[in-house]
C-alpha cells in the first residue's frame, strides 16, 4: 500500500472516530461542549508527553497565547501541520486559528448536515493545551467555530474571565 493510500485511510478513520465521538456526546450529554473540552485535555496528553521524542519540552507558565503556539509548534514539528495549511495571531485575550487545510472536514460536514452541536477538533485541542498548562485555564476563554465546507475554517478564542 503506497503512503498516500494508508494517510488516506487514516484520514477516514480518524473522521469516523471522531463522528462517534462527537454524535455520542450529543446523545448522552446536555452540554456536549463541555465534553469535548474535557475530552481534548485527555487525549492531548499522551502527544504532549511525548514531546522528547521531537526534541522538545512543554515549557510550563507561559502566558496562553504562548502555550497556544508552543502546541501549535509542536505539531509542526511533529509534521501533523504544515505550515501552509493554518494561520495562527492575536494576543492573550484573543487569539485566531484559521484551518486552510484541515482533514476533520468530513465529519464536521455530517454533524452540521444532522444538526448536532460540534466542536472543532482543533480548538478544542488548543485549549486543551491551555489547561496543560493551568489548571482551569481553559475556561476563561470562549471559543467560536466558524465551519466553511469549500474555504478555511475559524475558529477565534477570546478571554472572558480572568
Amino acid at each position: 500500500m503506497t503512503l498516500d493510500r494508508k494517510l488516506k485511510f487514516t484520514q477516514v478513520i480518524m473522521n469516523s472516530w471522531l463522528y462517534g465521538v462527537e454524535s455520542t456526546a450529543n446523545v448522552f450529554f446536555d452540554r456536549p461542549k463541555l465534553f469535548y473540552r474535557k475530552w481534548g485535555t485527555i487525549a492531548i496528553r499522551p502527544f504532549i508527553e511525548s514531546w522528547g521524542d521531537l526534541g522538545m519540552e512543554f515549557q510550563k507558565g507561559l502566558s496562553p497565547y504562548n502555550t497556544v503556539k508552543m502546541f501549535i509548534d509542536a505539531l509542526v514539528t511533529a509534521q501533523f501541520f504544515n505550515r501552509d495549511d493554518f494561520e495562527f495571531g492575536g494576543d492573550d485575550k484573543k487569539f485566531a486559528f484559521k484551518a486552510i487545510q484541515c482533514p476533520y472536514k468530513t465529519h464536521c460536514k455530517k454533524l452540521i448536515t444532522e444538526k448536532k452541536e460540534i466542536a472543532c477538533l482543533r480548538a478544542i485541542t488548543l485549549l486543551g493545551a491551555l489547561e496543560y498548562n493551568i489548571e482551569g485555564e481553559s475556561l476563561k476563554y470562549q471559543y467560536n467555530f466558524e465551519f466553511n465546507e469549500d474555504a478555511p475554517c475559524n475558529v477565534s478564542f477570546e478571554r472572558f474571565k480572568d
